[in-house]
C-alpha cells in the first residue's frame, strides 16, 4: 500500500507522487507518515519534505504551510517547495546573515525577523 503526497504552492501543484512513506517537517519536530495513517491536520515548519519511494529517496526544502492526512493521502499546502539538489548552501547562509541583521525593535519587527531566521536556517539544514 502507497501513499500519495500532493504538494501545492500559490502557483501550481508542485508535486503529486507515491511514496511508501513520507516525513513532514512540522513546526515543532519531523513526523513519518506510514500507510494507514490516522487522519490529522498540522502546521509545516521551514525544512526537508523526505520521500521515500519505488525509485529512490526524494528531498524537497518546505516553506512553512499546512498539512492534511487523510485516507493515505498526505496534501501539503506551502508557500515554496524546491527539490533539494537546486538549494545552494551560499544563499541559505547569505539568507541567515540578512535575516540576523534585520532590525528587531518592535513586535512586528521582531515576528517578521523570527520567522526570516527560522525559514534561513531551515534551508541552510536542507542544503546541506
Amino acid at each position: 500500500m502507497a501513499i500519495r503526497c500532493i504538494v501545492v504552492t500559490p502557483e501550481r501543484t508542485e508535486l503529486d507522487c507515491e511514496a511508501n512513506s513520507v516525513t513532514l517537517p512540522m513546526f515543532d519536530g519531523s513526523l513519518g507518515i506510514l500507510p494507514g495513517r490516522a487522519p490529522m491536520i498540522g502546521r509545516l515548519g521551514f525544512g526537508t519534505l523526505q520521500l521515500d519511494t519505488a525509485s529512490g529517496t526524494k528531498h524537497y526544502f518546505v516553506d512553512g504551510g499546512f498539512a492534511q492526512v487523510e485516507d493515505n493521502v498526505v496534501s501539503l499546502l506551502t508557500s515554496r517547495s524546491i527539490p533539494i539538489d537546486k538549494l545552494e548552501s551560499d544563499s541559505a547562509e547569505t539568507a541567515l546573515d540578512e535575516a540576523l541583521a534585520m532590525p528587531s525593535k518592535t513586535p512586528e519587527q521582531m515576528q517578521l525577523k523570527d520567522t526570516a531566521v527560522r525559514r534561513a536556517r531551515g534551508m541552510l539544514r536542507s542544503a546541506r
